[in-house]
């Protein structure tokens, strides 16, 4: 279903066109942009330049790009196709931190008089301010806070 959300969003940007991109001689001739960045100079440019970060084109985004030209796609789909795989990865991603389990144990500050309590996630002290500040990057969503006695732990 998020697959195809994110197909139906980026076909819907500026359809028939290729997006300006950093790297546009890759949407335009995949095969030319590998080829040159399995060089350390490139020539093809007025007085020549050392290629920077081409290499990192080699996989996953070249070989993609490179497929769907090998294909015969238009360099717009390939694009399209791309991003929406890269959004359904990231969404997937997210998906799977947010159901990530993360155990942890509630303190005090060890101040005394003052007993501030805090929480001790993944053996790291958190105050309860910045606890609440890294739930706010999950507005909105469901969530089951457990109490657990320490004698139950494993």
């Amino acid at each position: 279903m998020v697959g195809a959300i994110a197909l139906v969003l980026t076909f819907a940007q500026a359809p028939g066109q290729v997006s300006p991109d950093t790297k546009l001689d890759l949407t335009a001739n995949p095969l030319r942009f590998l080829a040159r960045a399995t060089n350390l100079w490139n020539s093809d440019l007025p007085l020549g330049q050392a290629q920077n970060q081409a290499y990192g084109y080699l996989f996953p985004h070249g070989t993609f790009f490179l497929l769907g030209h090998l294909l015969g796609l238009p360099g717009w789909i390939t694009q399209r196709v791309w991003w929406a795989l890269l959004l359904a990865v990231g969404f997937w991603g997210l998906l799977r931190v947010a159901e990530t389990l993360v155990q942890g144990r509630t303190e005090w500050d060890g101040i005394e008089n003052t007993n501030r309590p805090c929480v001790i996630i993944d053996g790291r002290r958190v105050e309860w301010d910045d606890f609440g500040a890294m739930l706010l990057a999950f507005e909105g969503w469901r969530f089951r806070l457990e109490m657990l006695d320490p004698s139950d732990e494993a």
